[in-house]
């Protein structure tokens, strides 16, 4: 409403002015000038209140995602409680099962213990059960695990990946998107495994488009705590450079601790042959790309 009043009012400046400059051009260029000012602020007053509604709307998407991905863990764990329950019955089950057809083999009645097999001719007096040692250890068989040293050393999980980024092209992540003001609050509470920063996504952003721009200074300067404080708290950090020309202040994202990806020859041979996560081959493709179809 307050909107609406101001651009009206800006209009009938603006003609109040160029009538009243028939008989006072001094006047009436004022009041015009006038006009045009008040129309310029209700269009930048315009502009703030959608910039709120976004960042408000994007929020509530943001909180929203963070439900479905709690319910959706819940829903897995209950799964995984259920087979290890289901299992431990089918053991048991079976064990029964298998009693079962050794007394009906032996011709005994339920509860009878089966006669034990006579010693063989010439065999000496029973053995003592050893109580230490290698042979006290029973056998224990598990045919529906497949661990192994390598799964063990490094289980599969699923990586949470905090910072400004489009998620669709990489591989499965949960994804804890940055808001403006909120920032380092979201880094204290998810502590995500690594911070990925898209200088594509950021000009894309219906928030955070302005970050690189020389009004976002404020919004800019959010980004770099996040860095630093993620440098302090030993998070991995990714820029993955845009192929766009640089704005005012994409010199000081580029100057920050972020790793520029794609990485060059001396960090992969610092690496020493170590295998990449799936996440970072993906994201190497990706600057990889930009950068040759940038030259």
């Amino acid at each position: 409403m307050s909107t609406r009043l101001a651009a009206a009012a800006a209009l009938v400046l603006f003609v109040l002015g160029a009538v009243v400059q028939i008989w006072s051009p001094r006047v009436g260029l004022t009041l015009m000038l006038l006009g045009v000012m008040v129309g310029l602020a209700s269009i930048t007053f315009m502009q703030r209140t959608l910039q709120r509604r976004l960042i408000k709307h994007e929020r509530l998407l943001g909180t929203l995602q963070r439900s479905v991905t709690q319910g959706t863990n819940k829903v897995h764990r209950a799964v995984e409680a259920g087979n290890k329950q289901s299992g431990k019955y089918g053991a048991s089950l079976m064990r029964r099962t298998q009693d079962v057809n050794d007394r009906l083999k032996h011709g005994l009645p339920a509860g009878a213990a089966p006669a034990a097999s006579p010693a063989p001719a010439g065999a000496g007096a029973p053995r003592p059960a050893a109580s230490a040692g290698r042979a006290s250890t029973p056998e224990v068989t598990n045919p529906f695990t497949n661990e192994t040293l390598a799964t063990m050393l490094t289980p599969q999980r699923v990586l949470a990946v905090g910072g400004i980024f489009d998620p669709r092209p990489l591989p499965e992540l949960t994804a804890r998107p940055w808001l403006p003001g909120e920032v380092v609050p979201a880094l204290e509470r998810d502590r995500p495994d690594l911070i990925l920063l898209d200088e594509q996504a950021l000009r894309a952003s219906a928030v955070w488009s302005s970050a690189t721009t020389g009004v976002g200074t404020a919004l800019m300067r959010e980004l770099l705590e996040g860095v630093s404080w993620a440098e302090s708290h030993k998070v991995p950090v990714y820029l993955l450079r845009s192929a766009l020309p640089p704005d005012v202040h994409t010199a000081a994202l580029r100057r920050s601790s972020a790793v520029s990806l794609p990485l060059g020859p001396e960090e992969l041979e610092a690496a020493a042959g170590a295998p990449q996560t799936s996440l970072l081959s993906h994201l190497q493709e990706i600057a990889t790309d930009r950068t040759e179809g940038h030259a």
